[in-house]
């Protein structure tokens, strides 16, 4: 997803280009799964959230075309390129408001299931990467703000949030794990969902910011709120 482009990274720092990476694998993977060309064409509703980069402003995509909806909801700043649409500059939607609950809640709503990827909280060392760095520092932005947003809408909507992998070693610029980290989730959210957790109560509290020792007890499949969830 993050090629490496040594002349474009250069070219990035001197100011010659908006990102240090293109998003030529991000576009060509959407376009191999995305099965519709306009995001009215779903056979379910879908809309997409992203960021007006000149205002800060949330910017909902409901129609139009997909793949550029896609591409500007991932394009992380600086990182990827932002997408230029209906002119304005939108870039990841995170930025502005990643789980998009108040949107969920806007538009009718009234049960919310939040699948949030969780944070490299068990990481032995500090990213070394600019890359890694940032991206770290945006998934623990993402965190707090999700925690915040269940709590304040957990009363006009029913909210349901999957605990996250955790402990989890792995950065979230690192897509080499990508198999087992699916495999581990999996199997938690199934004993999750054996264990009543869509009807447990105070959803957010599986979102704290947290970080683990080197000598962490917890088995790789378990989470830090097993103990909330049985």
């Amino acid at each position: 997803m993050f090629p490496f482009d040594p002349l474009r990274h250069l070219l990035a720092l001197a100011g010659s280009r908006p990102s240090r990476c293109a998003n030529r694998n991000l576009r060509r993977l959407t376009e191999d799964h995305l099965p519709y060309r306009n995001l009215e064409d779903a056979a379910t509703p879908v809309h997409i959230v992203t960021t007006n980069l000149l205002s800060g402003e949330e910017v909902l995509l409901s129609t139009g075309d997909a793949l550029g909806a896609v591409l500007a909801s991932a394009a992380i700043p600086a990182v990827l390129p932002a997408i230029e649409r209906e002119g304005l500059t939108l870039v990841d939607g995170g930025v502005a408001d990643n789980a998009a609950l108040s949107q969920a809640v806007a538009l009718g709503a009234d049960e919310i299931y939040v699948l949030p990827a969780g944070f490299a909280c068990a990481l032995q060392r500090p990213p070394t990467s600019a890359l890694a760095a940032a991206v770290q520092a945006l998934t623990l932005l993402i965190e707090q703000r999700l925690v915040m947003e269940v709590a304040q809408f957990a009363g006009p909507a029913q909210i349901k949030v999957l605990p996250p992998l955790c402990p989890l070693a792995v950065s979230s610029a690192d897509f080499s794990h990508a198999g087992e980290l699916i495999d581990r989730a999996h199997g938690v959210t199934g004993r999750w969902l054996d264990s009543g957790g869509p009807s447990l109560s105070a959803p957010e509290r599986f979102l704290s910011l947290h970080r683990h020792q080197p000598d962490a007890t917890l088995g790789p499949d378990e989470h830090a709120c097993a103990e909330l969830v049985a």
